[in-house]
């Protein structure tokens, strides 16, 4: 049997299960948060695709030539789904990825590559169980986000937020706690930058993305709130989970993990009140999926 603590905390791994770090766009790809390929997400080398003529190839820098290489090698990682997959994601990085990426002379393309891999075994080991080794992971990629992604991109929050849902997963909500506070708190400074930038698509698209991230990692600070017994702090927490996911036009899967959280929480409240409000989002939420 299921407790209410353990419902309320069963969708924290959900968060992983969708990123493994990558937040922005929400993509299933065991790559990008982005979900575009490496290549495409920095500026790095252009993608080389067998249709390239030879003339073409003969203009890439080295650097170029084998950040191609390596990301041709990682492209069938795209076509994987953690869910059914992971022992051909894990197989791949290890024997395939890691290895090229580790033998690359080249800083950027190394740490991209590194990152990446790293990154997918982390997911794995998280949707595996393993919580202690998918933290242990997901810290060693702060080693490669200063070069690659970048201390400026999504990627780095996500990153804490990782290391703090494998510590709820656990059983360690304190410690839990302190990660996602800061990715929070990262979160709202990148958010702030991209409301304040010159390009509309930063200040549209991807200040909307920003906050459709952070409010999946208010969702995961919310369970483990409650976890730690700051129940009023995590109904807190959740709500703001949940308007700033409607402010950010969040996907509707997201939207209703935090309303399946929210609704969890008001069950160990045992606060009706609460559940019927839960209960009604619920139901709106189903009416607007297509």
């Amino acid at each position: 049997m299921i407790s209410n603590f353990e419902r309320l905390a069963i969708p924290a791994v959900l968060v992983l299960a969708l990123t493994a770090g990558g937040l922005v766009g929400q993509s299933t790809a065991p790559g990008s948060g982005s979900g575009q390929a490496p290549s495409d997400k920095k500026s790095g080398a252009p993608q080389i695709k067998a249709t390239d003529s030879i003339v073409v190839g003969a203009h890439l820098t080295p650097e170029e030539q084998e950040d191609g290489k390596i990301n041709d090698a990682y492209q069938p990682l795209y076509h994987l789904s953690r869910q059914t997959d992971c022992d051909q994601i894990v197989r791949l990085d290890q024997e395939t990825i890691i290895p090229m990426a580790e033998a690359s002379k080249f800083s950027v393309t190394r740490n991209k590559f590194l990152f990446l891999a790293n990154r997918d075994i982390a997911g794995c080991e998280l949707r595996a169980g393993k919580y202690q080794e998918a933290e242990q992971r997901y810290e060693k990629l702060f080693e490669y986000i200063p070069i690659w992604p970048g201390m400026d991109d999504s990627d780095y929050p996500q990153n804490y937020q990782a290391i703090g849902t494998a510590r709820l997963m656990q059983g360690r909500a304190k410690d839990a706690e302190e990660l996602l506070e800061k990715a929070i708190q990262i979160f709202d400074e990148q958010i702030q930058k991209a409301l304040q930038s010159d390009s509309e698509f930063m200040r549209k698209e991807h200040s909307n993305n920003l906050k459709m991230s952070e409010a999946q990692t208010r969702r995961v600070l919310g369970a483990a709130y409650f976890r730690d017994g700051r129940q009023s702090d995590g109904m807190d927490m959740l709500e703001r989970a949940y308007q700033e996911a409607l402010q950010s036009n969040a996907d509707s899967q997201t939207i209703m993990r935090i309303i399946e959280t929210g609704h969890a929480a008001a069950e160990i409240l045992g606060d009706s009140a609460v559940k019927e409000k839960w209960d009604q989002r619920s139901e709106a939420q189903k009416k607007r999926q297509p």
